[in-house]
């Protein structure tokens, strides 16, 4: 029943679903994805870490192209027998520049996720409350996100809406495991557990 579950909200399909005496569920699925690429913002911002990714490599690449003109030269001035005193400030002055350009190659990048992150946290929750509205809003009982599954096989669900916790199976599971649990988990089903109730 699980894997025709997954095989039809898979297909795209909104799945109504019986459970017991009459009750209808409905479980929908969004491709999450789709959504964030479409968002102007998410658009922008793309844009915003390109631009500085390439003003990034160009320095980066100034820098790389100092070193090798200078290695070059260092290359000459050791071929040479220059004295030991020039050599041993030119050698210098190349892991100087060796070292500045590593710094700067990881702090930008650190620089760029830490932009990157900044901007797409609003993104994703402007996109997981959109979620939970038009599942609240349909009737939906779930809102699953389809997620390849990274050891290969089945593709994996993820709930990103539950309209509420009552199916919580928790407590029986850990009985069936043998383990004597006294109250089931009350942690909140997907992305609602970060988002505030409306």
């Amino acid at each position: 029943m699980k894997k025709l579950i997954v095989l039809i909200l898979f297909l795209g399909l909104t799945v109504t679903m019986s459970f017991g005496q009459g009750n209808t569920e409905k479980i929908g699925y969004v491709d999450q994805q789709f959504i964030i690429e479409n968002l102007p913002e998410f658009k922008k911002l793309n844009q915003e870490i390109a631009v500085k990714s390439h003003q990034y490599e160009k320095i980066l690449k100034g820098k790389f192209e100092e070193y090798q003109t200078k290695s070059a030269a260092f290359e000459k001035l050791l071929a040479d027998k220059s004295e030991q005193t020039i050599l041993r400030d030119k050698a210098m002055e190349l892991e100087n520049l060796k070292k500045s350009y590593e710094d700067f190659e990881s702090s930008s990048m650190t620089e760029l996720q830490n932009y990157y992150s900044k901007k797409f946290t609003p993104i994703r929750q402007k996109v997981g409350e959109a979620v939970i509205f038009a599942g609240r809003q349909q009737g939906y009982a779930f809102v699953l996100r389809m997620d390849l599954n990274p050891d290969g096989g089945d593709i994996w669900p993820v709930v990103l809406y539950a309209r509420d916790s009552t199916s919580n199976l928790s407590r029986d599971i850990l009985k069936n495991l043998g383990v004597d649990s006294t109250a089931a988990s009350t942690r909140k089903t997907g992305m609602s557990q970060m988002l505030k109730q409306k």
